[in-house]
């Protein structure tokens, strides 16, 4: 894995790379990048982060998510990921 550029140092993030598979369990995701588990059933919920569902289980969609941070996508917001 690289070091984290001057960027991610400072705003303390955790590069979503091949550690994480590309569907990942809520509770994995949330200890994998420091966000409390709540917090991220909630964007799950409201579409901030793109999740889809298996075996009737919601995952998040690690993949989607970083193919949009590689595209350039900067923001998220309740709403940008809808539950087909």
């Amino acid at each position: 894995m690289s070091k984290p550029n001057a960027n991610q140092q400072q705003a303390n993030v955790v590069p979503l790379g091949s550690a994480i598979s590309n569907l990942s369990s809520i509770v994995t995701f949330a200890s994998a990048s420091g966000i409390p588990v709540d917090e991220v059933i909630e964007w799950v919920e409201n579409g901030t982060l793109p999740s889809v569902t298996f075996s009737d289980f919601r995952m998040v969609n690690v993949g989607k998510l970083r193919a949009d941070l590689l595209s350039g996508k900067e923001s998220f917001a309740a709403g940008d990921y809808s539950h087909d």
